[in-house]
């Protein structure tokens, strides 16, 4: 289940991400595609992408919050008409732009993302989260593996005091669910496992195993206790390795 939270949180991230990078100083309607600005970014410095996604983030923040919602709509239509082979290529390229981010970059990236989902009404997370779902369970068995490795391997990258902060995060936004949301979660989780092939779901068990083995006792003591309060295993201690 961690696995397929993370994966759904790399959706998020990378929606988000395409979002931020606007053009500066041009209208909604005449605002690059998403793979245009992917290209773009392509060729830049680490300082000119900085830079660029400074400019880009102060662009879509002047944005009312229709033009922001309707930007979100244009680039899930834009995603759903590329190729498997397309998205999994724009997804790869988000992966190597997030691995060139410096911890203090990743670091402000996700404060902005974090303001920009506190800002929003429930019904407003609701819908997205929704989107995010059907996103996800368009994707072909070779796209989420390759979401997942990229997911995986960038958390093996960060440092441990970043890696704390992610999980502080996600458990945070676990706790402002209300019930129903929280419901709606495990149901859709269950039903994404129950409809998952055999092989694939014998590949995320033996991911989430090799994961978990490699946790420090605090961090499997956290995973029990978030795990334990989304109703995925018994309480803490309850089956303590």
């Amino acid at each position: 289940m961690k696995t397929l939270i993370k994966s759904l949180i790399a959706v998020g991230i990378f929606a988000s991400f395409s979002l931020n990078a606007v053009a500066a100083d041009a209208p909604l309607a005449a605002m690059p595609s998403m793979q245009e600005r992917m290209e773009r970014m392509k060729t830049m410095t680490p300082e000119q992408r900085a830079q660029e996604r400074e400019a880009m983030h102060q662009q879509m923040q002047s944005l009312t919050p229709e033009q922001r919602a309707a930007k979100r709509r244009e680039t899930r239509d834009e995603m759903d008409k590329l190729s498997p082979q397309e998205r999994q290529a724009m997804h790869q390229q988000m992966h190597e732009n997030m691995k060139r981010m410096t911890p203090e970059e990743r670091a402000k990236h996700h404060e902005e993302m974090r303001k920009e989902w506190d800002s929003m009404t429930p019904e407003q997370r609701a819908e997205r989260r929704k989107k995010m779902h059907e996103h996800f369970e368009k994707m072909t068995p070779e796209e989420r593996a390759t979401m997942r490795n990229n997911m995986q391997e960038h958390g093996k990258n960060l440092p441990p005091e970043e890696r704390a902060d992610r999980r502080r995060e996600m458990h945070e936004h676990f706790e402002k669910m209300t019930p129903e949301q929280r419901a709606t979660m495990r149901e859709n989780m269950q039903e994404h496992w129950k409809n998952m092939p055999p092989e694939e779901r014998a590949d995320r068990r033996r991911e989430m195993h090799e994961h978990f083995e490699k946790m420090s006792p605090e961090e499997r003591k956290q995973f029990r206790q978030d795990l334990h309060k989304m109703g995925g295993m018994p309480p803490p201690g309850a089956a303590e390795k």
